[in-house]
């Protein structure tokens, strides 16, 4: 019995052992379970942290394409509206302009159509900012009309204006990005429109907050307007509507897109309400901060004063004193620099790179720098730093300017804080650029214009002797552009030009002696210029092929050009030679007399003369200086004398009056 007890404990401790057995298993299996979902959730962590590392990076990289794309492309658009601009302002022919025009408004379109896509990238990723700051409600009207204009007057469409008189004229918001969304719409407008008027209405109303207002705009035409089953895709990107009805207008569909999620980051909703052929309303409101509760007044006046059409172009100021030192690595954009700048009268060198900047900085002084950014070797960043800390520099802390074709959002910042005074992009807006210019130039050296001088173009062509010029070939035509049509001018210069020859020659062959092929190229640029404004187009050819080869340190292949040079400077210097003794006249048309029939100049005489002219250069009267020089010139002179007065020609003739008045300084 006792066994039987036993074998019945047994039994029973068995099964309680085998029970236990298989809980215990059951929890191991858990366990592993967990440890394998552990181990599976760290993988998946790790891979999660990888595929955000891999978008961080995706990120970066599109930022730097971005930029690099916004680089490379706005270049050679700067090069090509560069030159566009020159044809505008220096063509007379009308089919011409009007090429010119189309190309230009090409150009307009292509440029907002990449920072459409810029702005649409960031925003995409959450990149996009508001740059609040204080604008002037007037100018951003002027400057949106003004953007349309073209394409307005070429479809014969009629701009009405419809501005609240007292709306406050100066606010506080992102303007940049403002003008974006009114700009797209305008010009939406303009694209859908065959016939009629497009319109823009600017009205406001006080907002909660006291110093704030609520900003209301829209857009309205009498174009295509759209169907209603299409409404809802109005804002889809890359979609163009009714096709059939609108297929004659060029565009992407991303420009309304880009403004649609401007206007609601910007706390307004962009609405829609149109009319299947008879046109559209497109309208928001956003809230600005107000600066001055001060009226915007009769914008229709104002603008139709600014408005000046068909009057060819005129340079805004000038600064025959003024030197600037405009730095690139294409060729094109320093040529589409100087020549924009070129009727200013400015003294200008260009740098094809950032170490060529900073070597000439150590032989010339300069009042400001036009910079690129994105160069080879030293870009403009690094220049405009070692601008600041390179010792014995004159033009240490003068102005430096971004001037490139960088637009990303924030760049200016960017710019700024990198020390730049101020940040203009590529293409280059002529108007901005001078008015750049003037601000930050020495105030001295700069004369705004007025508007009211007029080239001397009626003046007797007589005085020039054309037939004999071109037979020398000089380009008559181009040399009376460069001195904005006057024969006097123009005279003057041939005259100096002789003296020039003389100086260049010299200087160039000692540096070619010296195998100094930076100071040759520095020269022989200075040539090719004197020559371009005199019309002797085959010399600043060569001149500026010499220009090349001494920049690329082609030692060799300067000394098998230079003599060639030297040939054609000796030829027009004995040709102008002949010029100026058969043609050279005083102002009251008689021939200079001779030297040995006029009278000997005594040296008080000398002194109280350059007394004169001293008086003329210090209240920068060009005609008191022409008439004194002359004056001078109706004596006999000893070598001395002479050469004081070459010399001072040559500085007057360069505008350098500051150095002329040295001259005579000298003498008294």
């Amino acid at each position: 019995m006792s066994n039987s007890i036993n074998s019945k404990d047994e039994n029973k401790n068995q099964g309680s052992s085998q029970s236990g057995g298989k809980f215990t298993s059951k929890l191991e299996k858990q366990a592993v379970s967990l440890l394998l979902a552990k181990d599976e959730l760290e993988k998946k962590n790790i891979e999660l942290e990888r595929a955000i590392e891999d978008a961080r990076k995706a990120n970066r990289a599109k930022d730097l394409f971005l930029a690099n794309m916004s680089h490379e492309i706005r270049t050679p658009i700067n090069t090509m509206m560069g030159m566009n601009e020159l044809i505008l302002r220096e063509s007379q022919d009308e089919t011409i302009r009007g090429y010119a025009l189309d190309i230009k408004q090409a150009g307009d379109i292509l440029v907002s159509l990449i920072s459409d896509i810029l702005d649409f990238s960031k925003i995409q990723s959450g990149r996009m900012e508001l740059m609040e700051a204080a604008y002037d409600i007037s100018s951003l009207l002027n400057d949106i009309i003004n953007s349309i204009s073209i394409p307005l007057r070429k479809k014969k469409l009629r701009m009405s204006l419809d501005i609240s008189k007292d709306v406050p004229y100066k606010l506080m918001g992102d303007e940049i990005h403002l003008r974006q969304i009114v700009g797209n719409l305008l010009s939406n407008a303009v694209k859908y429109t065959k016939a009629g008027m497009v319109t823009l209405h600017l009205s406001w109303e006080k907002a909660e907050e006291e110093d704030s207002i609520i900003l209301k705009i829209a857009v309205e035409d009498t174009g295509i307007g759209i169907k209603k089953k299409d409404m809802h895709r109005i804002f889809d990107t890359f979609t163009k509507l009714d096709m059939e009805a609108g297929s004659y207008a060029a565009g992407t569909g991303l420009g309304l897109a880009v403004s649609n999620r401007l206007v609601e980051m910007m706390g307004g909703k962009l609405e829609v309400e149109s009319e299947y052929g008879k046109g559209s309303v497109f309208s928001f409101a956003i809230k600005q901060k107000v600066l001055s509760f001060d009226p915007l007044g009769d914008f229709q006046k104002q603008y139709d004063r600014s408005v000046t059409t068909s009057i060819g172009y005129k340079e805004k100021f000038i600064a025959p004193l003024g030197k600037i030192l405009v730095v690139d690595d294409n060729a094109m954009n320093l040529a589409v620099a100087q020549d924009l700048l070129r009727k200013t009268k400015l003294q200008i060198d260009v740098a094809s790179s950032g170490e060529e900047c900073i070597e000439m900085l150590k032989r010339k002084e300069y009042h400001l720098i036009l910079m690129d950014h994105m160069m080879p070797g030293m870009d403009g960043v690094a220049t405009l730093h070692a601008i600041r800390e390179l010792e014995g520099n004159p033009s240490r802390d003068i102005p430096v300017i971004a001037l490139t074709a960088n637009a990303v959002v924030g760049a200016k910042d960017y710019y700024l804080n990198e020390g730049f005074e101020d940040y203009l992009t590529k293409p280059i807006e002529p108007e901005k650029l001078e008015d750049m210019m003037i601000k930050y130039l020495p105030k001295e050296l700069v004369y705004v214009s007025t508007g009211s001088e007029e080239a001397d173009g009626d003046e007797d062509d007589n005085i020039l002797d054309s037939e004999t010029l071109i037979d020398m070939g000089i380009n008559v035509s181009h040399g009376l552009k460069y001195m904005g049509g006057s024969r006097v001018l123009y005279r003057k210069i041939l005259q100096d030009f002789r003296e020039v020859l003389i100086e260049k020659e010299g200087q160039l062959r000692e540096h070619l002696e010296k195998e100094d092929m930076a100071g040759y190229a520095i020269i022989v640029h200075a040539l090719k210029g004197n020559a371009r404004n005199i019309g002797a187009d085959d010399l600043a050819e060569e001149a500026f092929e010499l220009e090349k080869q001494s920049k690329a340190g082609a030692l060799e292949e300067v000394e098998v050009r230079s003599p060639i040079l030297f040939n054609m400077m000796s030829t027009l210097k004995k040709n102008l030679d002949k010029y100026i003794k058969k043609n050279c006249v005083e102002d009251d048309n008689k021939v200079i007399e001779a030297a040995e029939e006029k009278k000997l100049l005594s040296d008080e005489e000398w002194k109280e003369k350059l007394k004169i002219l001293n008086q003329y250069l210090d209240d920068f009267d060009s005609d008191g200086i022409t008439k004194s020089l002359n004056d001078i010139k109706k004596y006999k002179l000893d070598e001395n004398k002479k050469k004081t007065l070459r010399m001072c020609e040559k500085a007057v003739n360069d505008f350098a009056y500051d150095v002329a008045m040295d001259i005579v300084a000298s003498e008294l």
